[in-house]
């Protein structure tokens, strides 16, 4: 009886299905890394201003024409599938709201690419007739002719996954509250005037790496992630308060160690995922409390608003309160970027936060 080709001895080479990985595994290796792109920021940017000044020429020129174009507004009829209608009916809302999208940009945009495709993110308030909202958008771009095009685009308008039916952790800013109403016990990490410092860290789009990946794929990167974490913590006498997904709230009886440990974990965690173009890019916000006595304050202010720093930062950050800048600029030991003005949840007008330099940006800017 003749051999079958499903035999990889038998043919002679290799099996279909060891064939098909071996293809799989090449195109793989020809992926261009995914990286930030000012280049996309500043076409979003003037898109998102565009609308907003009622530009309609230049609104209608980013709008691609291409098949597989998709609008998703939030009215639940806006979902459009062609560019040139949805070119159309977006200067006919600029026109009925008065010239243009009454809103503005909260925080900066966040924008990536790999080869000639390109997305970003963004968060605004926006202004209607009674009163402010905040509405996100997200958006799909594609080289077309040497031109940035949208060929996808979302709007949406946040509500809480309560009013849905489910209960679940999304942000650091949930850790800070469980901690605040647990009120742990801080004292062996407070330095001797009882200040401790806090820092919380999490993984960068989170949410989208676990639909990428998948779950049993995901919880391998939680667990290596949160042992980096749980390691470089322990090896700079911090205390790890709380762990939970992939986020984590640190204590440390001194701003310095804190800091210190943060560029550790950095360090730690671009050496243990080291695919290049890895998408695992950990935040780090930090700030430092007044005296543990006044227990309320503390976990009502202190942790809430380092929570709140660190959702400030971007994938791969580090950055602080003006409060820790404050208290390590002047020894030379750290070198910072230049001050932000943000806005801070829950927080009264715009707060000054800095990043940390890392070793790369020193490099770059040398």
């Amino acid at each position: 009886m003749r051999p079958s080709c499903e035999d990889a001895n038998a043919c002679g080479g290799l099996s279909l299905a060891a064939s098909f990985r071996l293809r799989l595994e090449s195109s793989a290796m020809r992926l261009r890394p995914v990286e930030p792109s000012e280049e996309i920021r500043g076409v979003v940017t003037r898109f998102f201003e565009a609308l907003r000044d009622g530009d309609e020429e230049a609104v209608s020129s980013k709008i691609s024409r291409l098949a597989g174009f998709e609008r998703f507004g939030s009215d639940a009829a806006e979902w459009w599938q062609d560019g040139e209608q949805t070119a159309q009916i977006l200067v006919r809302q600029m026109r009925e709201m008065g010239g243009g999208y009454p809103w503005r940009l909260l925080g900066g945009i966040h924008a990536m690419s790999e080869g000639s495709v390109g997305w970003a993110g963004a968060r605004t308030h926006f202004v209607y007739p009674r009163g402010t909202v905040e509405m996100r958008f997200t958006c799909v771009l594609h080289l077309e002719h040497g031109e940035w095009k949208l060929v996808h685009w979302h709007s949406s308008l946040p509500a809480s996954n309560e009013e849905y039916g489910f209960f679940l952790t999304t942000s650091v800013d949930e850790i800070a509250e469980a901690v605040s109403e647990l009120r742990p016990d801080l004292s062996a990490s407070s330095a001797a005037d009882g200040t401790v410092t806090i820092a919380f860290t999490d993984i960068e789009d989170s949410l989208r790496l676990n639909a990428l990946l998948g779950d049993r794929r995901w919880l391998d990167v939680l667990h290596v992630h949160n042992d980096v974490i749980r390691r470089v913590t322990a090896e700079h006498n911090g205390t790890l308060v709380k762990s939970q997904g992939d986020g984590s709230m640190l204590a440390f009886p001194s701003a310095r160690r804190a800091l210190a440990c943060a560029l550790a974990i950095d360090r730690a965690i671009a050496e243990t995922f080291t695919d290049p173009g890895s998408p695992i890019r950990v935040r780090i916000g930090m700030h430092v409390g007044e005296p543990v006595r006044e227990a309320n304050d503390f976990f009502g202010h202190t942790v809430n608003y380092a929570a709140r720093v660190a959702s400030s930062a971007r994938g791969g950050e580090i950055v602080v309160s003006s409060l820790v800048h404050d208290l390590l600029a002047q020894t030379g030991e750290f070198a910072f970027g230049d001050a932000r003005h943000v806005e801070l949840k829950g927080i009264d007008g715009p707060q000054v936060v800095y990043p940390l330099a890392l070793a790369e940006d020193r490099t770059a800017t040398s």
